[in-house]
């Protein structure tokens, strides 16, 4: 546990005074170690605001409770401190875990336990540091080092968490990835083990785990001319827009999109990844990109290859979606017209091999008989062949 006391300090000293002397709660008692903490996720895949978040675990034999407490977060040498006081009741289960998160409007929501607001601003993707004091008493500090997006940093599951242990940088790596692929963080839970030698920005490679043949092969990146945008679903009608929207994908080429960024024509972008696993494609078919993978949340999706995390316009105006590789245009699509709820926007399949000479040249809403989803459903094709566009 590392003993810094920053900027915050007199804050603490006074939240810890008598109570005859301030209005807050006091915190007393407090010893290094009596909570640690063990996962933070500083750079939440899209945008960071409000979706923020670190893991607290208690290693003792008793609850305790967080109120009169301070909660501080800087940069890694210290710089631009700020803090949050826990002035109500926050107990931690003995062996137990509690999910602290910037959640700025309404109730907290799972993972998150408690809402410390906008107290502690933005953590900072490039590493930094997150502690608890009461007073001069530091709980437990800890220096984070660079976040990538979507993936939690942890205190490697192997280890019995103390305030000591995780001090210790090579204790901490970036939340490995499984065989299934899915969300790389174990937020409120026990923190799966590190890999041997793992680093800060561990996960990528030039290899990848074939879910067809369960084999590791050399991963093969698509080029500008191999994948084509094919539809787009930005106003779900059945299931709200956060879980339904979704993104079709053709292939001409065996690739796979791992490190491939899908991003819109704002500040919305996602690096398509799930090591180990490949996100393979085989020419001629299509792949469905979406915000929801479970098929009763996402309104009857098929199979969904990757997920992205931001929202797609669905109002009239200029829109973009947009497929590069390291900084490389595979392609991209724009429009203007609003959506229609419940309905897709599509490429007349006989037009995959025209260039894109002008905005929405070759693309119209999904026909009628183009249904998918449980009873009436959405008009659409994701996963399959678009129908074609009327005369």
């Amino acid at each position: 546990m590392t003993r810094v006391l920053g900027m915050g300090l007199f804050l603490a000293a006074v939240a810890c005074e008598p109570s005859s002397l301030s209005d807050l709660p006091a915190c007393e008692g407090w010893r290094p170690g009596d909570v640690v903490i063990t996962e933070v996720l500083p750079d939440p895949e899209g945008t960071d605001t409000g979706r923020e978040w670190l893991e607290l675990y208690n290693p003792g034999r008793a609850a305790v409770d967080l109120r009169g407490l301070m909660l501080y977060a800087a940069r890694a040498d210290g710089a631009q401190e700020r803090a949050y006081f826990f002035e109500t009741s926050v107990p931690v289960e003995p062996r137990g875990h509690v999910v602290l998160g910037d959640v700025r409007t309404g109730t907290p929501a799972p993972p998150v336990d408690h809402a410390y607001g906008d107290a502690l601003g933005a953590l900072a993707n490039t590493g930094g540091r997150l502690g608890l004091r009461c007073g001069e008493v530091v709980v437990d500090e800890v220096h984070y080092a660079k976040a990538r997006s979507g993936v939690s940093r942890i205190f490697d599951g192997q280890r019995v968490p103390d305030a000591v242990d995780n001090d210790v940088p090579e204790h901490w790596c970036d939340s490995p990835a499984s065989a299934e692929g899915g969300l790389r963080m174990s937020p409120g839970a026990e923190n799966p083990p590190c890999p041997p030698g793992a680093a800060p920005d561990a996960g990528l490679s030039g290899t990848c785990l074939s879910p067809r043949t369960g084999e590791t092969r050399s991963r093969v990146p698509p080029r500008p001319g191999d994948l084509l945008l094919t539809e787009v679903m930005a106003d779900p009608r059945t299931v709200p827009d956060a879980q339904g929207e979704w993104v079709e994908v053709y292939a001409l080429r065996d690739v796979d999109l791992n490190g491939v960024t899908l991003a819109n024509e704002g500040t919305g972008r996602t690096v398509l990844d799930a090591p180990p696993r490949c996100l393979e494609m085989r020419a001629g078919t299509h792949a469905v990109l979406a915000r929801e993978e479970h098929p009763a949340r996402n309104g009857g999706l098929p199979s969904v290859l990757a997920l992205f995390s931001f929202g797609v316009s669905n109002t009239a105006g200029f829109h973009l979606l947009r497929l590069s590789l390291e900084g490389q245009v595979l392609d991209e699509v724009s429009w203007t017209r609003a959506s229609v709820a419940g309905v897709s926007l599509q490429l007349d399949p006989r037009h995959r091999t025209v260039p894109r000479a002008a905005p929405e040249v070759g693309w119209c809403l999904a026909p009628e008989s183009a249904r998918y989803g449980p009873g009436v459903g959405e008009r659409g094709t994701p996963g399959g062949e678009n129908r074609p566009c009327g005369p």
